[in-house]
């Protein structure tokens, strides 16, 4: 992959990251006032909110795991092919 391509790549998952961030945060953000709110003391409501609340936070590793393509860097040129 040529590093234009690469770079091309890098700023769609960072693109990506920071759109499906913002939401992720907000939903998590609210799911976890839920569950500090007294009034929601309910078992079924509080177990639906625990699976909500994990369920986010499985998504929010996904999301930190795509640093890992930015922090790979570009791709280092391919060795030419031995005379045949």
């Amino acid at each position: 992959m040529p590093q234009d391509r690469f770079h091309e790549l890098v700023a769609l998952v960072r693109q990506v990251r920071h759109d499906a961030n913002n939401p992720l945060t907000a939903a998590l953000g609210n799911v976890q006032l839920a569950l500090d709110e007294p009034a929601f003391e309910e078992a079924q409501i509080r177990g639906t909110l625990r699976v909500v609340e994990a369920e986010l936070l499985k998504l929010a590793e996904i999301l930190r795991r795509l640093d890992a393509v930015r922090a790979a860097g570009p791709p280092s040129p391919a060795a030419p092919s031995p005379p045949g």
